[in-house]
């Protein structure tokens, strides 16, 4: 067992940064940045950290989120789509499962085609880090990647499964806010 800094840092390098919420803001939740290199060069890692405090749905479900996005472009509202989804799995008491998507709700990020995310398992990182087993209990790491809005219509209408299908046919840097959509 660790604790989740650990357990975070130990595959993402140390926090470099991290972002307290205010009153508009889920209660002891933060948004933590790590440096370049994580989970490769040229990407940065954020998460939020305090949202596994909660219990999310029946299950117990305890669970963190997190976003690569690129070094050079960070988008300055990164922390305010973490802690907006956080609030939201907040309210509903319920945690995000693998697949869901969240939107389409305009564009999430300037200058970018993202308008939606959907939850997947950390894959760009090793098996190892999706969960950390917290003396509190087992929380479950959530990759949000940002899609557009023809993504996310398909992945509403033909499932996850589908849209992951495509993703690996077409290896896109899904760390890239910019990138074309995979779905026409």
């Amino acid at each position: 067992m660790t604790d989740l800094p650990d357990h975070l840092e130990r595959f993402l390098g140390p926090i470099e940064a991290g972002v307290r919420g205010d009153d508009s803001t889920p209660n002891g939740v933060q948004v933590v940045h790590f440096g370049d290199g994580a989970p490769f060069a040229g990407v940065t890692t954020s998460a939020t950290l305090g949202l596994s405090n909660h219990h999310l749905g029946q299950g117990g479900l305890h669970q963190e989120l997190l976003m690569h996005v690129p070094t050079t472009r960070q988008p300055g509202n990164l922390a305010g789509v973490l802690f907006q989804v956080a609030a939201e799995l907040l309210g509903r008491g319920r945690g995000l499962g693998r697949g869901e998507v969240l939107g389409p709700r305009g564009v999430l990020f300037p200058d970018t085609g993202m308008t939606a995310l959907v939850a997947a398992a950390p894959v760009y990182l090793p098996d190892d880090f999706a969960v950390c087993d917290t003396p509190a209990a087992p929380v479950v790491l959530t990759w949000l990647i940002p899609l557009t809005d023809a993504e996310a219509r398909f992945a509403t209408e033909h499932g996850w499964p589908a849209l992951e299908d495509l993703f690996v046919q077409q290896n896109p840097d899904l760390t890239d806010l910019a990138r074309a959509s995979v779905v026409l």
